[in-house]
């Protein structure tokens, strides 16, 4: 199954950064197929001089073109997913650099995502928060389905997907908050359109949404399929020795399952 990571260079990555998306290359390529990177110049130049190309079976520098959409990446801080997902044959899989797959997937559906959202958190508001220039969000939308989280996503149907990412583009070129928003404020307009207008055109389009696993399941330490890393990364940030301990662990299972590497890992530090 071809998949593909996205990364729009903004700064420099934190060490545990490059050592989940490590992971998420390689464990992706053992044991689901292709995996594609999707980035601009400056992302390709680091991984280059970091010895990390070959992580992915190809390595694509579109992003280049996305950054002259005139689109806000403050507000859309994650929009390019979407753009390098307008470039994609279909069938394939969508997975965030912090998201790490151990095991086979199998997929008999149209559309499946890693787990749903709670419509409920403040981050999901109505449709009357979103201030938008000459653009009007459509009448049919159903604002109570519950979002899709899009660290996973695999998508199956040409004329969702065309739909999905048309939409998304029109309704980021047109948005336009107050001027004294920022921060949390704008987290609306980015979740709306790659989670909420995900569920809500899968509803449009009549695709079934399957959902992989949920949040309890996901987060509760049962299940060895995955395993997301946002949730850690405000920790990491935080605590120097937590951070270092994870770097370790991945540094070895580098090692131990991909000696090929261990040169990188000691490249950033670790052994």
């Amino acid at each position: 199954m071809r998949a593909f990571h996205t990364l729009r260079t903004r700064g420099k990555l934190d060490d545990f950064e490059i050592f989940t998306l490590i992971l998420s290359a390689l464990e992706w390529r053992r044991h689901n197929g292709e995996i594609f990177l999707y980035t601009d110049t400056a992302g390709k130049k680091f991984f280059d001089g970091a010895g990390l190309l070959k992580l992915w079976d190809g390595v694509d520098t579109s992003l280049d073109e996305w950054a002259r959409l005139g689109i806000d990446e403050k507000i859309f801080w994650a929009g390019a997913k979407l753009f390098a997902l307008s470039k994609q044959p279909l069938p394939c899989v969508m997975i965030d650099l912090d998201f790490i797959v151990w095991q086979p997937l199998t997929f008999d559906c149209k559309l499946a995502v890693i787990h749903r959202e709670s419509r409920d958190l403040p981050c999901y508001p109505d449709a009357n928060y979103f201030r938008l220039k000459n653009f009007t969000l459509p009448a049919e939308l159903n604002w109570t389905l519950d979002p899709c989280n899009a660290a996973l996503v695999y998508f199956g149907d040409e004329n969702f997907v065309r739909r999905y990412v048309d939409f998304a583009f029109d309704f980021m070129r047109a948005a336009e908050p107050l001027p004294n928003q920022s921060g949390w404020d704008l987290l609306p307009y980015m979740v709306f359109v790659e989670q909420r207008w995900l569920a809500m055109c899968a509803e449009l389009c009549g695709v079934e949404v399957k959902s992989l696993s949920d949040l309890s399941e996901l987060f509760g330490g049962k299940q060895k399929t995955f395993t997301h890393v946002w949730g850690y990364k405000k920790v990491f940030r935080e605590n120097r020795a937590a951070a270092d301990k994870f770097c370790q662990d991945c540094a070895k299972r580098i090692a131990h399952d991909f000696p090929e590497f261990s040169l990188q890992t000691k490249k950033i530090g670790y052994r």
